[in-house]
């Protein structure tokens, strides 16, 4: 396995998740660390052992050889150390959210387009077990459990989460978290979202600055609805997801995901079945499939091409809820 030599950018908090993973065993060598916070980089340090540390990007690439930029600052950074990472010739990978609105994430895309490196986003809920389960019973019409073509999924997560950090700009739970969510849709339904309404709104103890939770009724191009919640002010943490399909429904709660065949007239209540959970990947499959598209030119679901239309549904999520309108989308 070709080992990349890394820069890791932003290495406190998320940041720590890169130096724990991406290991040599992965084709990954740190060689530098950059952080504006001495007490980040010192605590990285702890992790990976001495490496040159600057307090900016530019620096560390005049003076660092290296093959990859792993970016994991809070989102509104993200563009702008993306594009500087690839205007030098090296391949980024970077924290979802991939950008904080959609003009900057057009940017970003245009900047990979222009220089024909490798760009992908750490989207890693569709590595992990229940989420690649839920795909499994959707595109493998060999399982067992194949619900069929879909035409309903209801979404829901509830968060307990009261301190902001730094989703202080507007919709940031959407650019932030919600996009992790979208990043499924488009893993089990493709890209072809048509349209969306819905409505954001605070609780009124809310600390948010801005209101962090909403709701939306989607529509995608195959015919099937999304009913989609999310809160960051829940007196309980949890998630639900229901899909309903011509051949039977398949129901996650938290980390149970059941069964239930269609019958000759209807659903029936003792027929539900315990669905085995597909293989955890987890960061190592986003490390994977980004070390992949580095030494092979394999364009990932991850690649930031295919993440524009995660951030064009966040995008026309943001205008449903300012304009209280049906949104119409073209590329998502």
């Amino acid at each position: 396995m070709r080992i990349l030599n890394a820069i890791h950018v932003g290495v406190g908090n998320r940041g720590t998740w890169p130096l724990q993973e991406a290991t040599p065993a992965r084709g990954f060598q740190p060689v530098a660390i950059v952080d504006l916070n001495p007490d980040f980089r010192a605590a990285a340090k702890e992790l990976v052992g001495e490496l040159p540390e600057f307090e900016n990007l530019g620096e560390a690439l005049r003076q660092v050889d290296c093959d990859v930029v792993i970016i994991c600052t809070p989102t509104i950074y993200h563009v702008p150390l993306g594009k500087q990472a690839l205007a030098a010739g090296k391949g980024v990978l970077v924290e979802k959210g991939m950008a904080p609105d959609i003009e900057s994430a057009r940017d970003l895309v245009a900047a990979v387009e222009r220089s024909g490196f490798a760009c992908s986003v750490a989207q890693n809920y569709r590595y992990s077990a229940k989420e690649r389960t839920l795909g499994r019973v959707l595109h493998d019409e060999q399982d067992p459990h194949y619900v069929g073509t879909p035409y309903l999924i209801e979404y829901v997560q509830h968060r307990v989460r009261p301190h902001p950090g730094t989703l202080t700009y507007p919709f940031a739970s959407l650019w932030d978290m919600s996009c992790h969510h979208f990043d499924n849709l488009h893993y089990w339904l493709g890209a072809g979202f048509e349209k969306i309404s819905g409505s954001a709104y605070a609780a009124p103890w809310s600390p948010y600055q801005h209101p962090n939770n909403t709701s939306f009724h989607m529509k995608h191009r195959s015919g099937c609805q999304v009913v989609y919640t999310h809160t960051h002010d829940a007196a309980v943490n949890e998630v639900r997801i229901r899909i309903m399909g011509e051949r039977g429904a398949v129901c996650l709660d938290d980390d149970r995901i059941r069964f239930n065949p269609m019958g000759d007239r209807n659903f029936s209540p003792e027929q539900w079945e315990d669905v085995p959970l597909s293989e955890d990947l987890g960061l190592a499959g986003v490390l994977a499939d980004f070390h992949h598209q580095v030494c092979d030119g394999v364009e990932p679901g991850i690649g930031a091409r295919s993440n524009l239309s995660v951030m064009e549904l966040c995008d026309g999520a943001q205008r449903a809820c300012e304009t209280e309108t049906v949104q119409h989308l073209t590329h998502s």
